[in-house]
C-alpha cells in the first residue's frame, strides 16, 4: 500500500505503523478468550490488537494513544529534588 506522500510501507491493512498498543496507557487484556485485547479510549475488545483494528478500519494510526509513561521523566526529577538536602547533599534515612 502507498501512503499519500509516495512511501510505502508504513501502513500497510492490518499492521500498525509507529504506534503500539502495548505502550498505550488505555490498552489492556480481557478475560475473554475469544476477544482478548481491550481499548478504553475507545471502549470496545477485539481479537486482534485494536492499533491493527483502528488502522484497518479508518486507514489511519490511532488517535487516542497515549504513552504510558509520559510523566515518568517528571516524576524521577521530583523524586530526586526529595531526595536532596538543604545544601545539596544527599539525605540517607537508616532506621536501626
Amino acid at each position: 500500500m502507498t501512503s499519500a506522500d509516495g512511501s510505502k510501507g508504513l501502513k500497510e491493512a492490518g499492521r500498525p505503523g509507529r504506534i503500539g498498543c502495548n505502550s498505550c496507557k488505555y490498552f489492556y487484556i480481557t478475560w475473554n478468550k475469544k476477544l482478548p485485547y481491550g481499548c478504553r479510549a475507545m471502549g470496545f475488545i477485539s481479537e486482534k490488537l485494536p492499533c491493527i483494528d483502528v488502522v484497518v478500519i479508518e486507514g489511519r494510526d490511532c488517535l487516542s494513544f497515549e504513552e504510558k509513561n509520559a510523566g515518568s521523566s517528571a516524576n524521577k526529577a521530583s523524586q530526586k529534588n526529595l531526595n536532596m538536602g538543604k545544601d545539596g547533599n544527599k539525605k540517607i534515612n537508616v532506621k536501626v
